[in-house]
């Protein structure tokens, strides 16, 4: 019920109780093991009734993605809301019109825009990418816990592909591995980086030189990297500010994840339209980075064949 360095911990704890009490406390656990295991049962539960609704919804989203790319026939049962949101001759108007198959324009830009994910929001450089999101396919693994989510693109000038795929790896309910499809750019297109003009001052010397490198840049697609701690052995052995970097994305990746699934998908609609807002704990100001031993003056340019305008502030 709890882990072995809980477990020692407790019993040792118990054994230093006097005599007169020990009995009592030990009988007491006994009690609150079982309301643990009824906890967990409960939860098990409810995973396993989110799962069976998950895969219920799968063939229902292929639906509502036709009627978004424009590929689905229309009919009685699907337009049977129009009756009330048109007026009869809005609706025979739509009737005598000719059938183009034609998708709702920028359908999911709307949708992330209007969402405004704040651990990895759209930038504005983002925005022109999703332009070409067709749609968003998530599938449940067997083992009911893995799940995998796959981004349809139309061909962009942006990256090669058109598929871009993160599946999620759990473990005893604890996310281990993500992979993400690993983004081929083209030239100048990379959205996840930057290139920065950067003003020196040698303090010995007076002189100042301009220096170009290209850094990190934040992007919704930084959702398609891949992080592994599944072998926690070799976790264990890295540095603590680098497993608490790799522990801090995996978790912004999950919380995008998941509110991709429990959120964006089932009330696409609702952001679409801008009706709905998606609430989240504020973030804590960042703090200010530390000066380089350099004087140094940044001055930030856009890479070739990146647009100019600046990224949205997160709220």
């Amino acid at each position: 019920m709890e882990n072995k360095e809980l477990e020692q911990e407790i019993k040792k704890k118990i054994t230093n109780i006097p005599l007169k009490d020990r009995a009592k406390v030990t009988a007491l656990r006994y009690y609150l093991n079982k309301c643990k295991q009824a906890d967990s049962d409960m939860e098990k539960t409810c995973d396993n009734i989110q799962s069976k609704y998950d895969k219920l919804s799968m063939p229902i989203y292929q639906k509502a993605d036709e009627i978004i790319l424009g590929t689905a026939q229309l009919n009685e049962q699907n337009l049977g809301l129009a009756a009330k949101l048109l007026s009869e001759e809005e609706l025979q108007q739509f009737n005598q019109a000719p059938k183009e198959s034609k998708a709702i324009p920028d359908y999911w830009l709307k949708v992330f825009k209007n969402a405004d994910l704040q651990e990895l929001p759209l930038s504005e450089r983002d925005a022109e990418a999703f332009k070409f999101l067709q749609k968003i396919e998530f599938t449940l693994a067997e083992n009911d816990s893995d799940f995998f989510l796959k981004f349809y693109f139309a061909e962009n000038p942006f990256f090669k592909q058109t598929v871009l795929e993160k599946k999620f790896y759990y473990e005893d309910d604890e996310l281990i591995k993500v992979e993400g499809t690993k983004v081929e750019w083209h030239d100048g297109k990379n959205l996840t980086k930057k290139l920065i003009k950067k003003k020196q001052r040698n303090k010995k010397t007076g002189q100042f030189r301009v220096i170009s490198k290209e850094v990190d840049d934040e992007s919704f697609f930084l959702f398609f990297r891949s992080i592994d701690i599944s072998n926690k052995e070799k976790y264990d052995k890295l540095p603590e500010d680098e497993q608490i970097s790799l522990q801090g994305q995996l978790d912004v990746d999950q919380d995008v994840g998941r509110e991709i699934v429990d959120e964006l998908l089932p009330y696409s609609l609702e952001y679409f339209l801008g009706i709905k807002e998606f609430k989240t704990e504020d973030d804590g100001g960042a703090e200010g980075e530390e000066d380089d031993e350099e004087d140094d003056e940044e001055v930030e340019v856009p890479a070739k064949g990146q647009n100019k305008g600046k990224d949205k502030k997160k709220k």
